[in-house]
């Protein structure tokens, strides 16, 4: 198996030189974290490394762009727990965008999987299911997730056959 390319995946080795500065920074100003601080930690979790994250993975096109604003909720996040509750200025401001991008993901999220769940329900295999989420989502989820789709329609098969039975 090819090792990774370090200038195809340059982004795992930038992201843990930025976090460790950001740790660094946060924990050494503990009880003095000021507003400049504050606004460093939060450019480099919500900006920078999502930006770096962009640029790396540009090529790869949607799929990249929504990662990158997972990773900007992920440093809003982190940023919120690396700097002190009662120090916090600029984070109680930017906060709520990191519940209004989830909601954003989430809403990406429902919208495949029920792309995946129709393609099965209108007679669909597994693998035309996975087709509709090919990039959005890692294949083996998106095979999961056609599956249950498949035993949920099996399912709701018997329940018909067996109350039409009845009937």
């Amino acid at each position: 198996m090819k090792s990774p390319d370090i200038r195809t995946h340059w982004f795992f080795w930038v992201a843990p030189l930025v976090l460790a500065a950001d740790f660094y920074v946060a924990f050494s100003a503990r009880g003095t974290v000021d507003r400049l601080v504050e606004a460093g930690l939060l450019f480099d979790l919500a900006l920078l490394l999502p930006l770096l994250y962009w640029w790396c993975y540009r090529q790869r096109g949607k799929p990249a762009l929504v990662r990158a604003a997972a990773l900007a909720c992920l440093g809003i996040w982190l940023a919120t727990k690396l700097v002190p509750e009662h120090e916090r200025d600029l984070l109680v401001y930017v906060g709520p965008l990191r519940y209004a991008g989830l909601a954003v993901l989430v809403w990406l999220e429902v919208v495949l999987v029920v792309a995946i769940y129709r393609s099965v329900f209108k007679g669909g295999s597994v693998e035309q299911a996975t087709a509709h989420a090919r990039g959005d989502m890692p294949p083996w989820v998106a095979k999961l997730l056609a599956l249950e789709a498949r035993f949920w329609l099996r399912v709701w098969g018997a329940i018909k056959r067996l109350f039409g039975r009845q009937a």
